[in-house]
């Protein structure tokens, strides 16, 4: 092919360059580095190391029902310490039922009644004083937040509650 036939660029001088016996490298930028996730360790073989401790912390327990024991701490605003609680769910579908037992395993137990819709929970407690509620939502059926209402005048208490594994019951 004769120069002619080529294309030429012309550079800011105005003269056509002949680039056909040096080519100019195309300049590479360095791979930019890729935020969110690690290195591959080129040392991995796909197995665990032999030479590496097990954890200290062990795996949680996974949970695939709301059913069981759940561990319930209030946190009264404007008071120090936090109080402990327990419910006891049975979920048939959307319904549930149980107790909610005050004063850890020694306290008395009252009547729970509530529906669960995957992801928002209420429940409500028939106390001796009135209904009690509880309404917040569920993650993983492991963790459940919301708000605690003594009554429908009570601005309402803040709580938490974690899913316990099953404990042996005491004779």
């Amino acid at each position: 092919m004769s120069p002619a036939g080529r294309a030429q660029i012309a550079p800011p001088g105005g003269v056509p360059a002949d680039n056909s016996n040096n080519p100019t490298p195309v300049p590479s930028s360095p791979p930019s580095p890729q935020r969110g996730r690690r290195r591959p360790n080129p040392n991995a073989s796909g197995s665990p190391n032999p030479k590496a401790s097990p954890s200290e912390t062990p795996e949680p327990p996974q949970f695939n029902t709301l059913d069981g024991v759940w561990e319930i701490e209030l946190q009264p605003l404007g008071q120090r310490l936090a109080t402990y609680s327990h419910v006891d769910i049975a979920a048939t579908g959307a319904n549930l039922t149980g107790y909610y037992q005050t004063a850890g395993s020694k306290g008395p137990k009252y009547p729970m009644t509530g529906s669960f819709d995957g992801r928002l929970i209420s429940m409500t407690v028939t106390m001796p004083t009135g209904n009690a509620t509880f309404n917040g939502y569920v993650e993983t059926f492991a963790d459940m937040v919301g708000v605690y209402k003594k009554n429908d005048a009570d601005p309402g208490t803040a709580f938490t509650a974690e899913h316990r594994k099953k404990v042996k019951e005491r004779s």
